[in-house]
C-alpha cells in the first residue's frame, strides 16, 4: 500500500513541477486574475474574503489555516496551497497529523521550493544513517530473540547414579548433582551409570547408561540433540513452541508428553509412555500415542514399552516409597491416643475477648510411640532413608526425633489437655497466641532450663528461651521476643512476647472470666458436653471484622455472602466403631450470596452413573446456575467496574446470552468420577443435571461456533461437532485437532442430565449402570463409610478407593513392582467426605480420619502422569 502511494505522489510532483516551469502570457494571467477576482466577490462574504486575501508567508501561517482545512472551509485555492506544502515540508505535514514537531519550526521557517528531482543533503543522509541502524538493531535483536536464544544455562543436573560427564571444547570433565552445563556442551553417562537432567524449561530427562547429548533453546522452541543412547523424557507443558528430541535419523516434536528415543547405530526406537508425539523419519511423519511405537529401520524392532524402560529407577522408588507409607499409615492407626474430654479447666480462664480456641489432648506418649514407629522402619527401608534425607529433616537442628523426645518428657509434667489461644481487643495492641496447660508435677522449670534450652540451641550457640516464675517474670524486658515460658503453681504458659505471658498471667490471678459466658464460649462447652478429643474454634467475624483494610475489599466481601460468617467449628472425636469428624462454618443469617451456592441436602441422581467400582467421585448439589450467575455478577462487579462490559462483550461473541441461554438451561447437580481402567486413557465421567436440555444443545453449537472463529483468526485448528444415533438415542462428539490435546469428548442427555465422558463405550456404560442399580450410591460397602447424623441425604461429596485404580496396573508391572501393588492395595481402605449446607451453616464430616484421603492417592495419580500430564503413564502398552 505504501509503494502505491509514493508513486502517486511521485506523480503529483512531477506535474506540479511541471505547471510551476510553465510561463503563461501577460494576457493570458491577467484575464485569469480578473476572472478569479469575480469569483471570489461573488462567493464568498466579506469576512471570507478579506481571509483569502491575506499573504501566506511561511510554515506559521500555514498551520494557522490548518483547523479550517480539515474542516474543508478554505478556499480552493488556498486549500491547494496548503496541500502542496503539507506534501513538500515533513514539519508541517508532522505537525497536520498530530505528531511531534522540532520546537524551532513554529515560525521561523519559509515554504521550501519545488523539488526539482533527488537531491541529497545532511539531513537526508542522516534519516538513511538512521534507518540502517534501525534495520541492523532489529536483524540483531531477532537474532538474539529466536536464534541465540535466551542466556544462561540449558540444563541441570539433579542426581547421577554412577558417573557422568561434560563434554565440551575445553575436553571432558566430571559432572555431580547440581552442576548446570551451557549451549553446545554434551553430556554422557558412563557404563552401568544412570543421570537425570532438568533442562530450563522444566523437562527431565532420565538417562540410560551409555547416553549422550546436548540441549540448546531459542525463545520457543528447546532441542535435546541425542547422539546416542536411550533417554526418558518427561516434557513440560508450555504455552509456546516445543521440546524437539533430535536423533541421527529421526525428529521427535512434543509438548507436554512422556516418552523414550532409543537411538543405536542399527536404527533408533521412539515409545511413548503418555500422550501424543510426531515422529519425522525418512521424509514421512508418523503420530504416536500412549504404548505406540516406531521404529527408523526395519532391523529395529519393536518391544513392550515397559521393556524399552525398565532401566529406569523412578517407576520402582515411587512404589517402593508408597510401599512404606502403607506401612507406617496401618501401624500409626495402631496407637492408642487419649479418650474424648467433656470439660475443660482452662476455657473459663481465657480473656473474654478470645477469637481462636485450639483445644488437643496430651499426646507426648503417642507421639513418641509414633516416632519409635517410624524409626524402626526407617532404619530397615533404604527408600525410606533416601527419601528422609532428600527431605532434610535428618539435618535439622533440633532434628524431629530430638524435639519429640523432649515433647514427651515435657508432657509427662502435663495434664490431659493443651490449649493454644489468640485474642483480638479493639483498639489495643496486638495479642500474640499463647499455649496452656496445666501442670501436675513439680520439677517443670528445672527441667525446661537444664534439658530444653540446650536443644534450641542457635547457630551462634545461644538460646532464644528464656523461662520465668510468678516471681521473675516481673523482670523480662517489655517488648522481650523469643520462646517465653512461664511456669505458674498450676499453669504453663508459653508465648512469643513476654508482653502477651505477663497479660495472661494477670489474667490466670483475676480467676474466672466472662469467656465461658459469651456466645462463643458456649458454642465451645456445647461441643464439650458431647465429648471431642481436638477441638479448633474461632469467631470469623470478629477476626474478618478487625482484617478489614479497605473499602473495596469489604464491598466484595459483603456482596459475596461471606462477610455474614460467625464460627468456624472443627471437631475430631472417636468412637469403638468408627470416628466422628466434623468442620462447622456457622452464619449470622441465612446463607446468601456465594455463600449460599451449596444447595440443601437433596436425592442425588447422578449417583446412579457411577459404579461401585468408582476409583473417585466428587458430587455436590447447588442452588440454580441462573442465580449463581447473578451472585458472581454482583460480587464481581463490586471491585471490577468493566464486568458488565465485558460480559456485554463476551455475549456478543458467543452469540447467546450467558445467563439466560446457558446456566439457565443446566439444573444444580453434578459429579465428577474416575471410573473403569485408568490405563492407557483415564476414564472419567462427569453427569450433570439438565433442565433444557435443547437449549443447552444449542448453546454448545453456538460455543463451538465462537471457538472456531478464534480458531481461524490464529490459523489453530477448530472443534467439530457431529452427531449420531444409536439404540434410539442421539450421541453428540466434540473433536479437536489440536495436537497433544485430549481430542475427543462425548456427551449425551438422558432422564434430565447430561452424560459427559472421553468415548461413546463410557456412556454406555454409564447408562448401563443407572439401569441396572449396581451404582455406586446403591453400594452397602458406599453406604456403611457415610457418617453417623440426622440427615437422609447430602449436599456433596468426596469419595476415593484406591484398589479399583491399583488391580488394572498388575499386568504393567514386573514381580517385584507387583509385591509392592498387591500390598498397596490390602491396605488401602476408601473413604467419604460428606457436606450439608443448611440454611446458616456449612457442615463436612467423615467417619474415618480427619480429612481422611489417601497419601498415597496423590503419589499415586502423579505416578500414573494424571496430575501433570492429563492421561496415565503407561509402563507397558
Amino acid at each position: 500500500m505504501n509503494f502505491f502511494r509514493s508513486k502517486q505522489d511521485a506523480r503529483l510532483d512531477q506535474a506540479i513541477s511541471e505547471l510551476r516551469a510553465e510561463q503563461p502570457d501577460a494576457k493570458t494571467l491577467s484575464a485569469s486574475a480578473e476572472r478569479v477576482w469575480q469569483r471570489l466577490q461573488a462567493g464568498f462574504g466579506e469576512e471570507t474574503t478579506t481571509r483569502a486575501l491575506q499573504p501566506i508567508r511561511g510554515c506559521a501561517d500555514i498551520r494557522a489555516l490548518l483547523p479550517a482545512f480539515h474542516q474543508h472551509e478554505l478556499a480552493p485555492a488556498r486549500a491547494l496551497i496548503v496541500e502542496d506544502h503539507l506534501r513538500e515540508c515533513v514539519s508541517c505535514r508532522s505537525y497536520a497529523h498530530g505528531r511531534a514537531m522540532d520546537s524551532k519550526a513554529s515560525g521561523g521557517w519559509r515554504m521550501e521550493p519545488a523539488t526539482r528531482g533527488f537531491q541529497w543533503s545532511f539531513g537526508r543522509l542522516s534519516y538513511a544513517a538512521a534507518a540502517l541502524a534501525v534495520l541492523v538493531a532489529v536483524v540483531w535483536t531477532g537474532y538474539l530473540w529466536y536464534i541465540a536464544g535466551p542466556p544462561g544455562s540449558r540444563a541441570r543436573i539433579d542426581s547421577i547414579a554412577g558417573q557422568a560427564y561434560r563434554i565440551g571444547w575445553s575436553g571432558e570433565s566430571a559432572l555431580k548433582p547440581g552442576d548446570e552445563v551451557s549451549q553446545g556442551e554434551f553430556i554422557r553417562t558412563a557404563a552401568n551409570s544412570h543421570a537425570t537432567v532438568r533442562l530450563f524449561d522444566g523437562s527431565k530427562v532420565e538417562m540410560n547408561q551409555r547416553a549422550e547429548f546436548a540441549v540448546s533453546a531459542d525463545r520457543r522452541n528447546t532441542t535435546v540433540h541425542l547422539d546416542q543412547g536411550s533417554i526418558i523424557v518427561q516434557a513440560a507443558h508450555r504455552k509456546t513452541g516445543h521440546l524437539y528430541v533430535s536423533a541421527p535419523d529421526c525428529t521427535v516434536a512434543v509438548t507436554g508428553t512422556v516418552f523414550s528415543v532409543n537411538s543405536g547405530t542399527k536404527g533408533s526406537r521412539v515409545s511413548v509412555i503418555e500422550g501424543e508425539v510426531h515422529v519425522k523419519h525418512a521424509g514421512a511423519e508418523s503420530i504416536l500415542h500412549s504404548g505406540d511405537q516406531v521404529a527408523t529401520t526395519s532391523s529395529v524392532g519393536l518391544v513392550p514399552v515397559s521393556q524399552e524402560i525398565s532401566w529406569s529407577s523412578d517407576l520402582d522408588h515411587e512404589l517402593a516409597l508408597l510401599g512404606e507409607i502403607s506401612k507406617l499409615r496401618t501401624k500409626f492407626e495402631t496407637i492408642q491416643t487419649p479418650g474424648p474430654r467433656y470439660e475443660s479447666k482452662i476455657l473459663p480462664l481465657l480473656p473474654a475477648d478470645t477469637v481462636l480456641y485450639v483445644g488437643i489432648p496430651n499426646l507426648g506418649n503417642a507421639l513418641q510411640q509414633a516416632n519409635q514407629i517410624f524409626q524402626e522402619q526407617l532404619a530397615q527401608s533404604k527408600v525410606l532413608q533416601d527419601w528422609w534425607n532428600k527431605s532434610g529433616n535428618s539435618n535439622q537442628h533440633p532434628t524431629p526425633e530430638e524435639l519429640i523426645g523432649q515433647i514427651q518428657a515435657i508432657s509427662q509434667y502435663l495434664g490431659d489437655e493443651v490449649v493454644i489461644t489468640f485474642r483480638a481487643s479493639p483498639g489495643t495492641q496486638e495479642h500474640g497466641p499463647l499455649m496452656l496447660a496445666e501442670v501436675r508435677q513439680p520439677g517443670l522449670k528445672n527441667f525446661l532450663e537444664s534439658h530444653l534450652a540446650a536443644t534450641l540451641l542457635n547457630k551462634q550457640g545461644t538460646s532464644d528461651l528464656h523461662v520465668f516464675d510468678q516471681q521473675s517474670l516481673s523482670s523480662a524486658a517489655v517488648g522481650e521476643r523469643g520462646m517465653i515460658m512461664l511456669v505458674r503453681q498450676n499453669m504453663l504458659v508459653v508465648g512469643g512476647d513476654a508482653t502477651s505471658v505477663q497479660e495472661m498471667s494477670a489474667q490466670l490471678d483475676a480467676g474466672a472470666t466472662q469467656f465461658a459466658a459469651t456466645d462463643f464460649g458456649q458454642r465451645i462447652l456445647n461441643v464439650y458436653s458431647r465429648g471431642t478429643e481436638t477441638l479448633v474454634a474461632a469467631n470469623l467475624g470478629q477476626i474478618l471484622n478487625a482484617s478489614h483494610t479497605q473499602q473495596q475489599d469489604s464491598a466484595v466481601l459483603r456482596n459475596s455472602g461471606f462477610d455474614d460468617i460467625k464460627y468456624l467449628i472443627a471437631t475430631r472425636s472417636e468412637t469403638s466403631n468408627q470416628g466422628d469428624n466434623r468442620i462447622t462454618l456457622e452464619f449470622s443469617g441465612p446463607r446468601r450470596g456465594i455463600a449460599s451456592w451449596l444447595a440443601a441436602p437433596s436425592p442425588m441422581g447422578s449417583l446412579d452413573y457411577v459404579s461401585a467400582n468408582a476409583g473417585a467421585a466428587v458430587s455436590f448439589v447447588a442452588k440454580q446456575p441462573a442465580l449463581m450467575f447473578d451472585d458472581l455478577f454482583t460480587t464481581i462487579g463490586a471491585s471490577e467496574p468493566d464486568f458488565s462490559k465485558g460480559l456485554t462483550e463476551a455475549n456478543a461473541e458467543l452469540g447467546l446470552n450467558i445467563r439466560d441461554d446457558l446456566a439457565s438451561a443446566l439444573g444444580g447437580e453434578m459429579t465428577l468420577a474416575l471410573d473403569g481402567p485408568v490405563l492407557p486413557t483415564p476414564s472419567w465421567k462427569a453427569i450433570i443435571e439438565v433442565n433444557q436440555s435443547g437449549a443447552l444443545q444449542l448453546a454448545i453449537e453456538k460455543v463451538v461456533q465462537a471457538a472456531n472463529r478464534e480458531a481461524q483468526k490464529s490459523s489453530q485448528p477448530g472443534l467439530t461437532l457431529n452427531q449420531a444415533q444409536a439404540g434410539g438415542r442421539t450421541f453428540y462428539t466434540i473433536q479437536s485437532q489440536a495436537a497433544g490435546l485430549s481430542t475427543e469428548y462425548d456427551y449425551t442427555f438422558a432422564d434430565g442430565y447430561m452424560i459427559v465422558a472421553p468415548s461413546r463405550a463410557l456412556l454406555l456404560a454409564a447408562m448401563e449402570t443407572h439401569a441396572n442399580g449396581t451404582s455406586l450410591a446403591r453400594s452397602s460397602s458406599f453406604r456403611a463409610l457415610l457418617p453417623s447424623d440426622n440427615q437422609a441425604n447430602f449436599s456433596g461429596m468426596i469419595y476415593q478407593n484406591l484398589n479399583p485404580i491399583l488391580k488394572p496396573l498388575a499386568s504393567q508391572l514386573n514381580s517385584g513392582q507387583l509385591a509392592v501393588l498387591q500390598q498397596l492395595a490390602a491396605e488401602s481402605k476408601p473413604s467419604v467426605m460428606c457436606a450439608y449446607g443448611e440454611s446458616d451453616r456449612i457442615e463436612v464430616a467423615s467417619s474415618g480420619k480427619l480429612l481422611d484421603l489417601n497419601p498415597a492417592f496423590p503419589t499415586l495419580l502423579h505416578l500414573l502422569g494424571m496430575s501433570e500430564h492429563g492421561t496415565s503413564r503407561q509402563a507397558n502398552p
